[in-house]
């Protein structure tokens, strides 16, 4: 199965790709993460909606055909990680392909929240996007966990 993180924001740090590798190699067998990073377009003399609409085309153009589209928002649904695990067992039967949407410090555009499948809310907290990523990918892997039946979910 693969699975693509779409993610505004900079380039990774090395704790950060330390963070993401621990996880991504425990589940190497089961997916593949494909990770897109998409440069963020903030920039003074740019308004919130200019800076939405340029992250908003380079994430279109990056969104792999016949994806299962999850977005990532302050207004989506809190899931737990069953739930999750229930979208990741959806996609493997029905033969799709994941992909995460991660927006940049403005969030996401009301074009990409339209064509997203699910907008989901990992917590009422705000997280950086560096760490959101290596929760995900943690979440990711607790998901893969709980289909297979592993003991790490407990």
């Amino acid at each position: 199965m693969n699975v693509f993180i779409i993610s505004v924001g900079n380039k990774l740090n090395q704790w950060e790709h330390d963070g993401i590798d621990y996880y991504t190699k425990q589940i190497s067998n089961q997916l593949v993460i494909n990770f897109i990073d998409i440069k963020g377009q903030q920039h003074p003399k740019r308004s919130l909606n200019e800076v939405l609409k340029l992250e908003s085309e380079q994430i279109l153009k990056k969104i792999p055909k016949d994806s299962y589209i999850v977005s990532w928002d302050i207004k989506g649904k809190n899931i737990n990680s069953i739930e999750l695990s229930e979208i990741f067992n959806h996609a493997m039967v029905d033969n799709l392909k994941i992909c995460f949407v991660i927006g940049g410090s403005f969030g996401l555009s009301d074009e990409i929240l339209r064509i997203s499948d699910k907008i989901l809310s990992a917590s009422s907290f705000t997280f950086p996007h560096r760490l959101f990523r290596i929760i995900l990918v943690e979440q990711i892997y607790r998901a893969m966990s709980i289909i297979n039946k592993s003991p790490y979910h407990k």
